[in-house]
């Protein structure tokens, strides 16, 4: 029995934890035994329901003095924040914010497989913010991030799938400016050793993460959430830190001006003026309650349409309305008259695929250069074409923008291996071992 002051309850037994450069540690007795010496650095604790359950409860000490120099060098980097003019009426505005991304990402005409005629697509580039990778996860995180070091938290804790594109972009962020992560990720095991670890969950151990394991089905509110607040109490009473909480995707209202932000980007850069619709890869409803205000605070020049790789539109809906409210636009309009939510984008659902859509993840990055999300951007995309190919009126014109939000490393979890190694993949590999073996004369001229 571990004595009263490590005794964690039979629900965060759940965590599974996971964790870089593990101190020493023995068993014996059917007990964790920690090396003496080393106590006073790090501490593991064995949960109570499962053998392979644990909790990292604090750092080496070498890594501490690290992150507290980090911290003090990127208080420095907080400069203070003005919303644009048009917004300054918001309430809630945050007072400072830290640069961690490239701005005034291009917009580029598109050649997208599978457009009609009539109809010109462009993308807005997001994918290319920088921040290790970031996509549009970093415009959140120059507010989330900022916050967090202006009140003196020393850590973070967040959640979201097991790929999540923000999990990854807010530990390696963090890591950047001296903040330890712990992810709360939804998995369908309970244990590593069932887990590929590929695309954004190898990010997340690269870079120190602690994981925690929990149901796959789970609810923010009811299932991670608890957990969270359960975490932070543990590692502000016996590890004496202090944790700064991020809901799921960065969706509240600080994160929320990372994406009026980007609106004020597109008006500048003439995105206003033209285009008819703007396309939104919407996962949590964050980016897409930006886009909503800026829109509305800009004469709704744009068509909005949120295209939902989870969930459904009631439920996108009042993410954005929340959102509404706070900034005190409760009372002047509703995410319903803002957006349209396009359903029947997640398919199988959500970080599932078909064959078709991935066969189209392939073919876009061979024909035009572009890698898109399996689990985000490639739905969105995908479902793009086929709304234009059979439901063109649901446009409000024919110049339409994609606001690329993905990261490459999204396509790298592993569902294109098979079909990589197919024979509808687009390279080709040729045997030149032998110099006086050539493989040219067996080479299609492809025009």
């Amino acid at each position: 029995m571990l004595p009263d002051y490590l005794q964690i309850s039979s629900c965060v037994s759940l965590f599974h934890c996971i964790s870089v450069g593990m101190l020493p540690v023995f068993q014996k007795s059917n007990r964790l035994c920690l090396n003496a010496a080393k106590v006073a650095e790090c501490i593991w604790v064995r949960c109570t329901m499962s053998s392979q359950s644990f909790i990292h409860t604090g750092q080496r000490s070498t890594d501490y003095e690290n992150d507290v120099n980090l911290r003090a060098c990127s208080k420095q980097r907080l400069t203070s924040y003005s919303s644009p003019a048009w917004a300054g009426d918001l309430k809630g505005i945050p007072t400072v914010k830290i640069e961690l991304s490239n701005k005034n990402t291009p917009i580029q005409r598109w050649f997208l497989p599978g457009v009609p005629d009539g109809f010109e697509v462009y993308i807005k580039r997001d994918d290319l913010t920088g921040c290790s990778l970031s996509g549009n996860k970093a415009r959140k995180l120059e507010f989330l991030l900022a916050e967090a070091l202006a009140k003196d938290h020393d850590s973070l804790i967040t959640c979201g799938g097991m790929n999540s594109n923000f999990c990854r972009s807010i530990t390696a962020a963090g890591r950047e400016l001296g903040l330890k992560s712990h992810l709360m990720l939804r998995s369908g095991s309970g244990s590593m050793d069932d887990v590929r670890v590929e695309g954004n969950l190898a990010m997340d151990q690269l870079l120190g993460a602690s994981i925690y394991l929990i149901p796959v089905k789970a609810k923010y509110e009811r299932d991670a959430l608890p957990r969270m607040e359960m975490l932070a109490t543990h590692l502000r009473s016996h590890s004496k830190m202090s944790p700064y909480l991020v809901p799921v995707g960065g969706t509240c209202p600080v994160g929320l001006f990372g994406h009026i932000e980007c609106f004020d980007e597109l008006k500048q850069q003439g995105a206003l003026d033209d285009f008819s619709d703007l396309i939104i890869t919407t996962g949590s409803g964050g980016s897409a309650a930006g886009f909503c205000i800026g829109n509305y605070l800009n004469g709704e020049k744009l068509k909005l349409h949120g295209m939902a790789v989870c969930d459904n539109a009631p439920f996108f809906h009042g993410e954005i309305n929340d959102l509404l409210r706070s900034v005190g636009l409760q009372d002047k309009v509703t995410s319903e008259g803002l957006i349209t939510i396009e359903e029947g984008v997640k398919g199988r659902g959500y970080g599932l695929s078909t064959e078709e859509e991935l066969e189209f993840v392939m073919e876009v990055a061979a024909s035009t250069g572009i890698f898109l999300d399996p689990t985000y951007t490639g739905k969105a995309a995908f479902h793009l074409v086929k709304r234009l190919q059979t439901s063109p009126e649901g446009f409000r014109g024919n110049k339409i923008l994609f606001y690329n939000s993905g990261s490459v490393l999204g396509a790298l979890d592993g569902r294109l291996k098979d079909l990589l190694k197919s024979e509808r993949s687009y390279h080709s590999v040729y045997d030149w071992n032998n110099l006086d073996q050539s493989p040219l004369s067996s080479l299609v001229d492809s025009g």
